[in-house]
C-alpha cells in the first residue's frame, strides 16, 4: 500500500459526503471562447473547440439544406461547416468586407461525438469566468436564438450568450434530415 501517494485518499465511511473545502481553479472557473454573430456576442466553453480556422474554400454539397454551407478537408476528414445564421434567423451576410471564421467545435448528437464546423463572423477572444456568474436566460427576448442560449454572462456593459451548442447541432441535424444532404 502506498501511503504518501498523491493520488490516494484516506477511506471515508459509506454515506458520508465529500468535503469540497478546497476547490481547484478548474472547479471555480472556465474559459470560454467569445465570438460575434450578426452583432452579439456569443461564448462557447473552450473544452467544446478543437480549433479556430479562417475561412477557407468550401465545397459546396448539392440539395443540402442552406444552413449547410459546404464541407471542408480537415487533415484527411470531411467535415460540415453550418452557417449559425440560419437558425438563429439572421439574414446571410456574404458581403466580403466580413472576414468569417470556422470554430471546429465538438457535439453530442444522441450518444455520438462528432466534429463539425461554425461558420461565425468573428472570434475575438478566449476568456475565464467563474462557474455561478452563468445566469439563467430570460424565457423570451432572445429571438430565435432563445433555445440555443443555456445562460447569460455580464460582460463589460453588456452580457454573453452562452451557446448550447448541443441544441443548435441537434436543430441543425433535424433540418439536415428533412431537407436532404448531411
Amino acid at each position: 500500500m502506498i501511503e504518501n501517494s498523491p493520488i490516494s485518499s484516506p477511506p471515508r465511511p459509506a454515506g458520508t459526503p465529500i468535503a469540497m473545502e478546497h476547490h481547484s481553479e478548474i472547479d471555480r472557473a472556465q474559459s470560454y471562447v467569445i465570438f460575434q454573430l450578426g452583432g452579439e456576442h456569443y461564448a462557447l466553453e473552450v473544452l467544446r473547440v478543437q480549433e479556430v480556422l479562417d475561412m477557407g474554400a468550401l465545397t459546396h454539397v448539392p440539395g443540402s439544406p442552406n444552413s449547410l454551407r459546404g464541407v471542408l478537408n480537415l487533415r484527411g476528414h470531411v467535415v460540415p461547416v453550418w452557417d449559425l445564421r440560419i437558425p438563429f434567423g439572421l439574414p446571410v451576410d456574404s458581403s466580403i468586407s466580413r472576414a468569417p471564421c470556422v470554430l471546429m467545435v465538438e457535439s453530442f448528437v444522441g450518444d455520438q461525438l462528432r466534429v463539425t464546423g461554425l461558420l461565425v463572423d468573428r472570434v475575438s477572444d478566449v476568456l475565464e469566468f467563474p462557474n455561478d456568474s452563468i445566469q439563467p436566460s430570460p424565457p423570451m427576448g432572445l429571438g430565435k436564438a432563445s433555445s440555443y442560449v443555456r445562460g447569460l454572462i455580464r460582460w463589460e456593459e453588456s452580457f454573453l450568450l452562452v451557446l448550447d451548442v448541443d441544441r443548435v447541432f441537434l436543430t441543425l441535424m433535424n433540418i439536415a434530415g428533412s431537407g436532404g444532404g448531411f
